[in-house]
């Protein structure tokens, strides 16, 4: 008997058993098939993963645009693929939304995108990074990965198709950060990659009016003031890892 080839689900992963059981719950009896790429677990994922019912393979982390072409590539024999991270999960809308598209098959869409909204200090932020719309179900085969700089390092990743694109509703939680200071580590280590792949020059003027505008925009223009001090702190952390890659480019600027 075959076994059936509608929609592979693929999640890169290493060391993330905070978030990894409530991102494979949430997809159960969705896919036909599920794939784990681990890049060197040794807190129980693999081991997790595979008692769920996932392939695990092993790949060392050539950084987040080739591990998730690898992915990709991995579940080209599929109709469809739907990647996530190991800290995101569907809601019951959203898993429905991918259930019925995937049943339907439509052939005048290549993707769908839907919305990811953030988990934060024990609560969701409604207002800050919203709407944070995501293309992460592919046609297989048809995807491709692109970034910035060598492999991506730069950041910006996001998956690519030629085709046209659809919309599901629903949400995609995504529970990045353990706590503020997880989110702040978090921010330290992207703006050294972003300001070192960036080309373009530092200034005074972005150094003093990057932040604050960034800041702006999350807290009142998007009205994370109404997220409370979740959306406070958010905004802030944002507004401060953006000052840190200013100053890290400024200083790439006058080397």
């Amino acid at each position: 008997m075959m076994t059936a080839k509608n929609l592979a689900i693929v999640v890169a992963t290493k060391n993330n058993m905070r978030t990894i059981a409530e991102c494979l719950e949430s997809v159960q009896g969705l896919y036909d098939h599920l794939l784990v790429v681990d890049s060197g677990s040794t807190d129980g994922t693999i081991e997790l993963c595979r008692n769920r019912g996932a392939e695990v393979i092993h790949r060392p982390w050539p950084g987040m645009v080739p591990q998730r072409q690898f992915c990709l590539d991995a579940c080209k024999g599929y109709r469809w693929v739907l990647v996530l991270d190991s800290d995101e999960s569907l809601d019951g809308q959203l898993f429905a939304e991918i259930q019925r598209v995937v049943a339907e098959d439509c052939a005048e869409r290549d993707g769908y995108t839907f919305n990811r909204k953030v988990w934060f200090m024990g609560g969701w932020l409604h207002h800050v990074f919203q709407p944070e719309f995501r293309l992460r179900l592919v046609r297989g085969g048809v995807a491709t990965m692109n970034g910035v700089g060598p492999e991506g390092q730069g950041g910006h990743d996001r998956i690519e198709v030629a085709g046209n694109v659809g919309r599901l509703g629903g949400t995609c939680k995504h529970d990045s950060w353990e706590s503020a200071g997880d989110m702040m580590a978090r921010y330290l280590e992207l703006a050294q990659r972003a300001a070192l792949y960036d080309p373009k020059p530092g200034s005074v003027s972005q150094l003093l009016l990057s932040p604050f505008f960034a800041f702006l925009k999350q807290y009142f223009w998007k009205g994370g003031i109404r997220d409370g001090r979740r959306g406070l702190i958010a905004a802030a952390g944002l507004a401060g890892g953006n000052f840190i890659k200013q100053i890290l480019k400024l200083a790439k600027t006058f080397a």
